[in-house]
C-alpha cells in the first residue's frame, strides 16, 4: 500500500454526509485494510463557493480507500454499529447546541425519533414532516438517523418524524418501506396529506421516492411535496456520474462496499422494480419534487435523471445543482457555518411554501 498522507482524519461517506473517522480507529475496528493509498485529488478547489465550504474541501482527502466489504451477518453488524457511533455523537451534539429536541417512539408498531425545533414556524404548526434517513440502505439508523431530521427541523422550524426503518441484513427490501408506509398511514391520520412532507438524503431520497410510488400503488393519500436530496434512483445500472466523478467525491466508488449495500438491500429482487429503482416508475400524478445535487457528488446523474423523468411525466420537479459540492455537502451545515446549507434550506421553504399552502 502506498503512503498515507498525514493528515488526523480520513473521510468516508456512507450513504449521507461525510463521517470523520480516525484512520487507526476505522481500520483496526472493522479489520479493514484500505484498498488504495488516499490522495488528495488533483482538480483545484472551485471558484465561487463559500470560505467554509472551500476549506472543507481543501482538507478532504479522498480516492479510492474503502474499507473491505463485510462477509456475514455478524460483520455487517459490526460495520453498523460502529459507522453509525460518530453520525451519532454528531446529531447529538447538534440537537444541544441547537435547542432542538427528540424523544424515541413507537409509531405503528416502527421504531421513530419525533424531533422538535425551540421555535415552530407558525406556517408549520401543528405538522409533522416525515423523514426517512440516509446510510447506503444499511448505516445511519438509531440517533445517527437524527442528523439530517434536525438539520430540518432547525432550519425550517418544523417537528419531524424521523422513521428509523429495519435495515439489511436483518430486513432487506421492502421492510424500510413497509415501515415507511405504517408510520405515514399513522401520520396522515391525523393531519392532512397535501399539507406533509416526505423528505431524505442519498438513500432516503431513494425511499422518499419509492414510498411515494406505494402509496400511489396502495390509492393512499399522498404527501403534499418532497424532497429528495442526491438519491440514488438505479440500483440496477452505473449512471454517468458514479463513472466519471469517481476519486472527486468522498463517497468513493460504486464497486465494492456500496454496491455490497445495494445488493444486500434488494436481496434477489428485480433491480429495475421502481419500488427500488424509482427513476423506472409511472410518475404521472406524483407530488411536487425538490432535488439537489452537486458538480461533483456522485450520485449527480442518478439525481438528474430522476428529474427529467418526473419532468417528462408531467410533474412539478426543482432540480437544484450547486457547484463544488460533493455528495450532500448541503447538510454539512449540522456541524459548519455553511452559506450553501443555508441557502438549501431558504429553497425548501420557499418551496414547500408553495405547495402545501
Amino acid at each position: 500500500m502506498g503512503k498515507v498522507p498525514r493528515f488526523k482524519h480520513t473521510l468516508i461517506a456512507v450513504g449521507f454526509g461525510i463521517i470523520t473517522v480516525s484512520t487507526n480507529s476505522f481500520a483496526s475496528t472493522l479489520s479493514a485494510q484500505l484498498s488504495a493509498a488516499i490522495h488528495h485529488h488533483n482538480i483545484p478547489t472551485p471558484v465561487g463557493i463559500s470560505s467554509t465550504l472551500e476549506s472543507v474541501i481543501d482538507k478532504r482527502l479522498v480516492g479510492e480507500a474503502m474499507p473491505t466489504t463485510p462477509e456475514s451477518t455478524e460483520e455487517w453488524l459490526k460495520a453498523v454499529k460502529f459507522a453509525n457511533k460518530e453520525p451519532a455523537q454528531l446529531a447529538l451534539k447538534a440537537a444541544k447546541e441547537l435547542d432542538v429536541s427528540f424523544e424515541k417512539s413507537s409509531i405503528a408498531g416502527v421504531e421513530t425519533f419525533v424531533v422538535t425545533p425551540a421555535t415552530i414556524n407558525p406556517r408549520y404548526a401543528d405538522h409533522y414532516f416525515m423523514h426517512l434517513h440516509g446510510g447506503a440502505f444499511v448505516f445511519g439508523g438509531e440517533e445517527a438517523a437524527l442528523r439530517e431530521a434536525i438539520w430540518m427541523a432547525n432550519g425550517l422550524g418544523v417537528k419531524v418524524i424521523s422513521v428509523d426503518y429495519r435495515k439489511p441484513p436483518l430486513h432487506p427490501f421492502p421492510a424500510a418501506i413497509d415501515d415507511a408506509v405504517a408510520v405515514w398511514k399513522d401520520i396522515t391520520s391525523k393531519q392532512e396529506a397535501s399539507k406533509t412532507v416526505i423528505f431524505g438524503t442519498s438513500a432516503g431520497g431513494n425511499l422518499t421516492l419509492t414510498t411515494t410510488l406505494r402509496l400511489k400503488e396502495q390509492g393512499l393519500p399522498m404527501p403534499g411535496a418532497l424532497f429528495a436530496g442526491t438519491p440514488a434512483t438505479d440500483l440496477a445500472h452505473t449512471s454517468d456520474s458514479w463513472l466519471t466523478l469517481e476519486g472527486l467525491d468522498p463517497l468513493g466508488r460504486r464497486a465494492g462496499l456500496l454496491q455490497s449495500t445495494f445488493d444486500l438491500y434488494a436481496a434477489n429482487n428485480n433491480l429495475e422494480n421502481p419500488l427500488i429503482s424509482p427513476v423506472y416508475g409511472e410518475l404521472n400524478n406524483f407530488p411536487p419534487t425538490l432535488l439537489i445535487s452537486g458538480t461533483r457528488d456522485l450520485l449527480l446523474s442518478d439525481t438528474v435523471r430522476m428529474h427529467r423523468a418526473l419532468r417528462a411525466a408531467g410533474v412539478s420537479a426543482d432540480l437544484h445543482i450547486y457547484d463544488g459540492q460533493s455528495h450532500a455537502d448541503y447538510l454539512l451545515g449540522l456541524a459548519h457555518n455553511l452559506p450553501e446549507s443555508d441557502d438549501a434550506l431558504a429553497e425548501l421553504n420557499a418551496f414547500f411554501s408553495t405547495h402545501l399552502n
